[in-house]
């Protein structure tokens, strides 16, 4: 007689769908320690966000509790956005929105019009790219199967659970980060071994501001006011020609997602 799946070695079928409930579990656990190519794992669990001694709309210090999520470890280059407009054939969304800035109609735009498609300035295939609206670099995360990072989960990638005020520790350090104006643009991203973040991530701290997923607003608790609130999208980060103080990991300024601006790019996160 054919016994039953399980009942060949004496396992009831209740017993049997519990190991496999078990297998399953463990096998999920197993998955989020190993990061996707090109991707960190930022690890659930609360962290202190926000400070003190910064910027109004730093205040006040708050402990937000978020979930595991995989973040890049690298800004997303021009190269890396060229092959998107590529797949998708297209410069503007379907609500109406432009993605980004080519060579065209700015003459800063690393992007070039080749063809029928895109292609990238010579030279400048491993900058950040820059010139992207809030949209095309929502469009580029989401084509990706991936998405902007919140703002929680921007800070505790750059910062850790220490509450440090740049990726690397507390002092400012110019060969860990391309900010203060000490150079006259953007380099290549991943130039910075030495600034990465707790979790391994480079360029946290200066080469371009970073857009996020959050509309600009004031944090709980908190009485400052902005006419901007809930007008603009934050970014994070800094860049090359801001002040040193703008890439401490807290510090917040916004921009009106349709512009491309370029001083400001992205990176993407995921579950």
């Amino acid at each position: 007689m054919q016994l039953p799946p399980g009942r060949k070695y004496g396992i009831t079928p209740g017993v049997a769908l519990v190991i496999v409930f078990a297998l399953l579990i463990a096998a999920a656990g197993c998955a989020r320690t190993k990061a996707p190519a090109e991707m960190a794992y930022i690890p659930a669990g609360a962290f202190v966000m926000g400070s003190d001694d910064g910027y109004p709309d730093e205040r006040p210090v708050h402990t937000v509790d978020i979930q595991g999520f995989y973040m890049d470890r690298y800004e997303v280059t021009v190269a890396e956005y060229v092959g998107f407009l590529n797949h998708v054939g297209r410069l503007y969304g379907s609500d109406g929105h432009k993605y980004a800035d080519v060579k065209d109609d700015n003459p800063q735009s690393h992007i070039l019009s080749h063809g029928n498609g895109y292609a990238v300035e010579k030279g400048f295939e491993n900058y950040p790219v820059t010139w992207v609206s809030w949209y095309g670099a929502d469009a580029y995360c989401r084509f990706h199967h991936k998405r902007l990072p919140t703002e929680a989960e921007w800070e505790k990638a750059a910062r850790g659970t220490d509450r440090r005020r740049y990726p690397w520790g507390d002092e400012f350090d110019p060969a860990r980060a391309n900010a203060g104006g000490v150079l006259t643009g953007t380099v290549p991203v991943g130039s910075y071994p030495d600034g990465v973040s707790p979790y391994g991530l480079y360029d946290m701290a200066g080469n371009v501001w970073e857009w996020v997923a959050d509309w600009y607003e004031p944090y709980p608790g908190s009485d400052y006011r902005s006419p901007f609130f809930g007008k603009y999208k934050v970014v994070r980060g800094g860049s090359w020609n801001h002040p040193y103080q703008d890439s401490r990991t807290t510090s917040r300024d916004f921009a009106h997602p349709a512009r491309r601006i370029g001083v400001v790019g992205f990176r993407c996160a995921s579950k």
